[in-house]
């Protein structure tokens, strides 16, 4: 089962997801990247102190860009 990396950024932080989630395919990963945001969406506005926009970045084990979800 392939592995899915979901990093989140903003315009001055990057946070790598070290560990990934395996997951059957990369609709699922698309999907899975969409909750996360939704249920992020709420916290991470309210820590921000700045109005900064942030993103949650999927990328695929061989280190390619295939989704990305503002929050």
């Amino acid at each position: 089962m392939p592995r899915y990396f979901f990093h989140l950024r903003s315009k001055g932080q990057f946070i790598w997801d070290q560990e990934g989630v395996d997951l059957p395919d990369a609709m699922t990963a698309l999907g899975a990247a969409d909750k996360a945001a939704a249920e992020l969406r709420g916290g991470l506005l309210h820590e921000s102190k700045h109005g900064c926009c942030w993103t949650v970045a999927v990328a695929s084990e061989g280190d390619q860009l295939i989704h990305v979800t503002a929050l």
